[in-house]
């Protein structure tokens, strides 16, 4: 009996345990806020898990991050925060001015080169931490040729 219960327990904890990321976060761009307005994250998380996920928060230590969506109400699009981001499995979820976005608020700049510390936590899926690079404000874009 205890051999049956064992070899259960087992299956169960090799399913618990990805091998790999379920869902990866990619092509993260940030981009500051102007004043003391807040700042906006895009990029793309991909669902490679076989179930459907949920993103229900962005942590940081060096700044309050919020989940934002753009939906049409009355003909006006319109800016709102919510809860969480739907992730089918096989899909890309995308962070895109227009639609779904991070928030950055209250952004504590220790230097100004600093990478912004981001954890994704996700209703099934492990936790993906991540850095993003701050660009310096006064900095404009400078083209490198390699």
């Amino acid at each position: 009996m205890s051999q049956i219960i064992w070899a259960v327990t087992l299956a169960l904890f090799a399913f618990v345990v990805p091998a790999r990321a379920d869902i990866i976060v990619q092509e993260l761009e940030f981009r500051p806020g102007i004043g003391e307005r807040p700042g906006v994250i895009f990029g793309r998380l991909t669902h490679q898990g076989a179930v459907p996920d949920q993103l229900i928060a962005v942590e940081s230590p060096d700044a309050r991050i919020e989940l934002h969506t753009h939906e049409l109400q009355s003909n006006v699009m319109r800016m709102r925060r919510v809860t969480g981001f739907s992730l089918a499995p096989g899909e890309d979820l995308l962070l895109t001015s227009g639609g779904h976005h991070l928030m950055v608020f209250d952004l504590l700049r220790k230097q100004d080169k600093m990478p912004l510390r981001l954890t994704f936590r996700f209703e099934n899926a492990p936790a993906v931490t991540t850095d993003i690079a701050v660009p310096a404000k006064a900095e404009a874009k400078r083209h490198h040729h390699h």
